[in-house]
This record gives C-alpha cells, structure tokens and sequence, in this order.
C-alpha cells in the first residue's frame, strides 16, 4: 500500500482549468460588488489569496478583462469575506504586475482598487 503525501495550500500551483472554473461562477459584467455570491461557494478559492506569486504566472495567457475580473474578485473578497485577508501575499498584486507589463493598468483602475480595499499593499504589494 502507498500513501499519498500532502502537500499544504501553500504549495500547490494554479491551473488554467481552475481559474477559468473561478471566472465561470462570476459575473460576466465587470464585477463591482459581492452581491448575489456567498463565500461559501467559493471555499476552494481561499486557499489561493495566499499562494506564492510565481503561482499566479497561470494567469499571464487569460484575456486582459478576465484579469481584471480576478483582480476585482480578490479585492472585494478580501475586504468583505472574513478569513480571506492576504495582506502583502494577496492574489491582486501579481495579477496587477501582469495588467503592467502589458501596459493595460490605468489610474482609474488603481482607484477602484484603493477605494474597495483596506489592504495597505494594494495594488502594487511592499515597497522594499
């Protein structure tokens, strides 16, 4: 008999399936608020508000505008679902580090952020 090993939350890597499974159950409108979805629902998507960042590389293939939805996703989840805090570990900032790189980050965006967060390292993470 074989025993497998368990790996903890912290270990285990994203996939394509499982961000797209997260992208079905939102909204296809840009999401602005919480309203209609329960944390309950998303309880397999805790354990990755405090995946490495490397981990979130997963994303860099998605359209710009599904980035932009888990991005809003996990600043609203964190600020309003208790147990979701991620502070500087949070999912929103290396997505937002690939919203960057493809020049598609705007001050408006940065705003909606800042305004739907009590995450002091939202949207760019610590400052060294």
């Amino acid at each position: 008999m074989t025993l497998g090993v368990w790996k903890p939350a912290s270990e285990q890597s994203l996939s394509m399936t499982g961000l797209t499974g997260l992208l079905e159950q939102l909204p296809v409108d840009a999401l602005q608020s919480l309203e209609g979805l329960t944390a309950d629902a998303f309880e397999a998507q805790r354990n990755w508000i405090k995946l490495p960042a490397q981990n979130w590389a997963a994303a860099e293939a998605l359209p710009l505008e599904h980035i932009r939805q888990l991005i809003r996703f996990f600043t609203l989840a964190e600020y309003h679902w208790a147990g979701w805090e991620a502070g500087k570990l949070s999912p929103v900032i290396p997505l937002v580090a690939q919203l960057k790189q493809r020049d598609a980050f705007d001050a408006t965006f940065r705003r909606w952020i800042k305004t739907n967060t009590d995450n002091r390292y939202l949207p760019n993470g610590a400052i060294l």
